[in-house]
């Protein structure tokens, strides 16, 4: 089943062909409207709470109720209202969902890349491990629900974001999700509660999404997580490294290079020492708002068309115990800015 929602009140579902949908949306009236012309019967449930808490339960019934109209699924894939989606979206799953039956390790599987924009990811084949979870199209599995999120689903009284507290320590329990580098669903959405022009413009706007159809997902097995860490370490063994004396900033930082494996240094003393980080994105134009798309400290992204970019976070990182940088190589630290130094001279 597909779970298409909203921040709503009621939902309807149809079917087609083999794959089932129902959708969560914004008021009684038009989702009737929609099912009645299908010939469906519309279901309504009851909003609670207000602001980020009604959104958060409508999620709660949402899901609760995909997995009571398909008791026999296994899975779902849960898809807001306000996504395109790419012409590979059914197919990326379909490769990808033996990961989430058959790996322990994993959380979810989401069609969407945080870092993602359209000049820092290059193949539509290549997956990707990470410790956040993405949303914005992606793959819930049953038996996580119904054990473990659905009894501990923050209450109406709770103004909590639903896909914040699904990302929290607490409840992700160090499982990663599987995403692509190039995305395939596309935000196009631009007004609700956490969301406006602006924010669409600057950080939605410019993602790319996957156009081709039938992608061949590439070293799908390889996912699971000691395959991975091959995956991880033979990338390691051919980098370049990068100018570590010049700024990330500097439009030259990455050399005119096509097809290189470069890979930067940056200060990580411990695991939530996401300051350099966030400025690092900044320089590239990735997401900058809160550190996502890392696996162990360590940030996979492409810039100038195919140089394969690795950022790894030393000390905390376990891959800078095996591959330390040089005793000239000086981690690269950008301080957050303060006030004092927003401030033109």
């Amino acid at each position: 089943p597909v779970c298409c929602t909203s921040s709503t009140v009621s939902f309807y579902y149809i079917s087609i062909s083999e794959r089932h949908f129902s959708c969560f949306l914004f008021s009684p009236q038009e989702p009737a409207d929609v099912a009645r012309v299908f010939g469906l019967r519309p279901v309504l449930h009851t909003p609670i709470g207000d602001k980020n808490a009604r959104i958060s339960q409508h999620y709660k019934a949402s899901l609760a109720g995909i997995f009571s109209l398909y008791p026999s699924s296994e899975f779902a894939i849960i898809l807001e209202e306000d996504l395109d989606v790419a012409p590979d979206f059914f197919s990326y799953f379909s490769q990808t969902v033996h990961l989430l039956r058959e790996d322990p390790t994993l959380y979810c599987i989401s069609a969407w890349n945080d870092q993602g924009y359209e000049h820092s990811c290059n193949d539509a084949s290549l997956l990707y491990r990470v410790e956040t979870m993405p949303g914005l199209g992606w793959l819930l599995k049953r038996s996580l629900f119904k054990n473990e999120l659905e009894p501990r689903w923050p209450s109406p009284d709770k103004h909590w974001d639903w896909d914040m507290w699904m990302r929290t320590g607490a409840i992700r329990k160090g499982r990663e999700c599987i995403i692509p580098d190039i995305s395939r669903t596309f935000h196009f959405g631009s007004s609700g509660l956490n969301m406006n022009p602006y924010f669409q413009e600057f950080y939605f706007s410019k993602h790319k999404v996957n156009t081709m159809p039938d992608i061949k997902l590439k070293d799908v097995n390889k996912l699971r997580a000691d395959d991975y860490e091959k995956v991880i370490n033979g990338l390691l063994k051919r980098v370049v490294l990068l100018n570590h004396t010049a700024s990330p900033c500097n439009e030259h930082f990455i050399p005119d290079t096509r097809g290189v494996v470069y890979l930067m240094y940056i200060q990580m003393k411990v695991e939530n020492d996401y300051e350099t980080w966030i400025q690092v994105a900044k320089c590239f134009k990735l997401w900058d708002l809160d550190a996502r798309g890392f696996h162990k400290g360590l940030w996979r992204f492409w810039l100038k068309q195919d140089n394969h970019i690795l950022v790894m976070g030393v000390p905390f990182s376990p891959y800078s115990k095996q591959f330390p940088p040089a005793r000239h190589v000086k981690p690269i630290y950008i301080p957050k800015p303060t006030e004092a130094t927003k401030k033109p001279s």
